[in-house]
């Protein structure tokens, strides 16, 4: 009988872009670098820039493109619902246009998601930023084990059924799709899922996030870009982010963050936002008498804590506890689903014992050994048999 051949899910990819051309062939490469079978993926790219890259698609030969353009700039939630709904793979792997990923960056995702069966969405909570002006990788997250950006995310077409991004998105857009980090969730390893570079086209200028650090989900990384874009036949990627990015997009207009009002205005709301819960914060302090806000853990230096500060980990812990109020009610629901299996079986076995005690029992025929001496055959009970005159040449023994 022949080997079993592997079976791999219809994988669809998907990818919005709005004026990014300078990083388009990048995003050809690190797909065609993709080690999973290419007649197993179908890859959606949907484009409502004003520079629409449909001459570099068709420059590309890849047949697994399937190409959509919209006539003016929508909204990225309302862009990820329309590419899910030409999407015909059992299993969707996002692949942002501006960011590298390594080549099994597919293969990664559907493994995780095909081990874990209970989980319908894959992503990596812990995510490596480079920051080349600086030369700094900067490690952030993990925030928490269902909790993970969209650009890392893959996940099941039945997810579908239970959830979509809200239209109007801009940004940030993970929260609500995963219905307040509640979806059954895996991991992914951050190393086969995505590097980010940042650049000057960011819609979010991820400095910013460098401004006031929070030690626990923000920290230096002693790894590299080689750690991550390692293979020879990426050499090419490698130089694009790190010596020909900046001057292609000095030159590229189009791509500038100020063609995307709709996101700028919403990073101001959150900033507002964010502002006055600080602001709240710090009222609530002068209320205490200006004392300083101290944390101490467990064999550790006490730590004074700014306003913002407390700001963060209070959203941390909302979201922690979130966290293990939906983890205890599956094992609530686990310990009563095991409870009512336990009373069936108890309940099988008491009718089975009845109807066991109402059965006359049936004693076993009494056991004999057959002695063969020649052509006689003699039976001997076995207690007997030491009694045996020895004079009897015996030839074999036997059980009946």
């Amino acid at each position: 009988m022949g080997k079993q051949k592997k079976y791999y899910p219809f994988v669809s990819v998907c990818t919005p872009t709005f004026n990014r051309r300078p990083f388009i062939e990048n995003m050809f490469q690190c797909f065609r670098n993709q080690n999973y079978p290419k007649d197993r993926v179908e890859w959606i790219i949907v484009d409502d820039g004003t520079d629409k890259i449909g001459d570099l698609i068709a420059k590309s030969k890849i047949p697994q493109i399937k190409y959509f353009t919209l006539p003016e700039k929508v909204p990225l939630g309302t862009k990820r619902n329309f590419m899910h709904k030409h999407a015909k793979g059992t299993i969707i792997v996002y692949m942002d246009d501006d960011d590298y990923y390594p080549p099994d960056r597919i293969s990664h995702a559907v493994e995780r998601l095909e081990s874990n069966k209970d989980a319908l969405c894959a992503g990596s909570s812990e995510i490596y930023i480079y920051f080349k002006t600086l030369n700094r990788m900067v490690q952030c997250g993990p925030y928490g084990p269902k909790h993970a950006t969209a650009g890392t995310f893959a996940f099941r077409a039945e997810l579908l059924k239970q959830t979509q991004y809200e239209d109007h998105a801009a940004l940030a857009e993970e929260r609500a799709f995963l219905k307040d980090y509640t979806v059954p969730f895996v991991q992914l390893d951050p190393m086969k899922t995505i590097l980010v570079f940042s650049h000057e086209h960011n819609t979010f200028d991820k400095r910013k996030m460098l401004e006031n650090p929070h030690p626990d989900f923000l920290k230096d990384s002693p790894k590299t870009v080689n750690d991550f874009i390692k293979n020879k036949n990426e050499e090419g990627i490698k130089d694009f982010f790190m010596n020909q990015i900046d001057k292609l997009l000095e030159n590229y207009e189009a791509g500038s963050p100020k063609m995307k009002p709709d996101v700028l205005e919403q990073i101001k709301k959150i900033e507002a936002e964010r502002a006055e819960m600080l602001r709240k914060a710090e009222e609530q302090q002068r209320a205490m008498g200006g004392n300083q806000i101290i944390l101490q853990k467990d064999g550790e230096q006490p730590q004074v804590l700014t306003a913002q500060d407390a700001v963060n980990i209070m959203q941390q812990q909302q979201q922690y506890i979130g966290e293990l109020q939906k983890q205890h009610a599956e094992k609530d629901k686990r310990i009563k689903d095991l409870e009512s299996m336990i009373l069936q079986l108890q309940t099988q076995i008491i009718q089975r014992n009845k109807q066991n005690n109402q059965v006359s029992p049936v004693s076993p025929p009494p056991a004999e050994i057959l002695v063969k001496d020649g052509t006689d055959v003699i039976n001997i009970a076995p207690q007997d048999l030491n009694e045996l005159p020895k004079s009897i040449p015996l030839l074999t023994v036997e059980a009946d």
